[in-house]
């Protein structure tokens, strides 16, 4: 249905400078008139925006570039020098602050491990406290932070602003988030579930590949969610917890969840299941963590190993599921458990959605894993703000 409502000169000019902001990220440096041809706007226009970014700092000139016929024009770019965001990623037993560029690229990160029965407020200072430090940092190196994002475990309520449940630590929902870092970094903030951040990441760096199509990015780490794009915009549900697939059932009588649920997916195949069932497995005099597994798994361990497929079996059942529901052309694997043995997780899980799943909806379907190196959720957290700085540049600058 079409919207009730025109558009003014204001909101038209916003529209093109989010237009010219985005190409000039994808092609990196070019000339104004390439960015003329690529947008369709007159030359003027183009002209005029791009006068706007370089006074306000935004974009800043490089140089001269050779064209067709020898031709020289200057080129410009995104500046990615004097600004930045900061991305957080919320884990059940870690979390990663990392300083950015307005293209996207990670320039300083902290990953910080929570020390076992840590209260959720007493975390919550933590990043806090990292985040300042790392603001800091980025001001001596002449880097001013305009923005923050941060994604979280699910599910998440965006009309409340709070985390409604986080399987094994109890506590988060009662802390807006949100707020309490407004009040502390002085900054706007974006909070994001973390699976929707790592589909935003994969988007980011191949928006080519998956426009105009559907693409669910399953993030299988310490707990399972699957962020899911559709035409280049998240699918969020009507309170922004679509996508929980962590909490669908794959074993219908088996063990109730904390959600109230019964043989939540996420219980045979996230990070901590595979961890609880080696230590189950092995009996070792001191429990195992999960680097220590993933150490026995590199080292042939047959029944780490056998317990690894095992795992991906289980997420094979909640892809199918996925598969069924949704009809994506791309499903993109990512987080820990995607990095301990990428390729025989890719095949293992490949051979069972073909089995599970219609000829013709297998052929036009592809499975990968994520193209995002480190952790692709606080990649995504950062994106989360650069898209509305790029929505809305003046906000910023003007």
């Amino acid at each position: 249905m079409r919207g009730s409502h025109g558009y003014n000169q204001e909101s038209i000019q916003d529209m093109n400078r989010t237009l010219l902001i985005n190409l000039l990220r994808k092609e990196g440096v070019c000339a104004r008139a390439h960015l003329a041809n690529l947008s369709m706007l007159k030359q003027a226009t183009v002209t005029n925006i791009m006068n706007d970014f370089i006074n306000w700092g935004l974009v800043k000139e490089v140089g001269f570039l050779v064209g067709s016929k020898g031709r020289r024009s200057i080129g410009i770019s995104i500046n990615n020098d004097d600004y930045g965001v900061l991305g957080i990623r919320l884990g059940r037993k870690n979390y990663t602050v990392g300083i950015f560029d307005l293209s996207g690229n990670l320039v300083e990160y902290k990953r910080r491990e929570v020390a076992i029965g840590q209260k959720p407020r007493d975390t919550f200072q933590e990043i806090k406290k990292e985040a300042g430090d790392l603001m800091k940092l980025a001001q001596k190196e002449k880097r001013k932070i305009i923005a923050t994002g941060m994604a979280i475990p699910g599910p998440y309520s965006e009309r409340r602003g709070r985390i409604e449940l986080m399987t094994g630590v109890s506590g988060w929902h009662e802390i807006s988030i949100k707020e309490e870092l407004i009040e502390e970094l002085q900054l706007p903030v974006f909070v994001e579930q973390d699976a929707n951040a790592g589909a935003l990441a994969q988007y980011w760096h191949n928006e080519e590949d998956y426009k105009n199509n559907v693409l669910v990015y399953i993030a299988d780490g310490q707990g399972v969610g699957a962020g899911i794009i559709s035409n280049g915009e998240l699918l969020k549900g009507s309170i922004g917890v679509a996508g929980e697939i962590g909490h669908t059932s794959i074993y219908y009588n088996g063990p109730k969840c904390a959600c109230g649920n019964f043989g939540c997916l996420e219980n045979y195949c996230s990070s901590i299941a595979f961890t609880k069932r080696v230590n189950e497995e092995l009996k070792p005099d001191k429990e195992l963590s999960f680097s220590e597994t993933v150490k026995l798994f590199q080292e042939g361990d047959e029944r780490v190993t056998s317990i690894f497929l095992e795992s991906c079996d289980n997420l094979s059942a909640g892809i199918v599921n996925v598969v069924n529901s949704f009809n994506p052309a791309f499903i993109v694997i990512g987080d820990e458990m995607a990095h301990i043995a990428p390729d025989l997780m890719l095949s293992r899980i490949k051979k069972n959605v073909e089995e599970r799943v219609l000829p013709e909806i297998y052929a036009n379907m592809d499975i990968s894993m994520s193209v995002v190196s480190n952790d692709s959720m606080v990649h995504g957290a950062a994106i989360v703000a650069i898209m509305d700085i790029f929505s809305h540049p003046g906000k910023y600058f003007e």
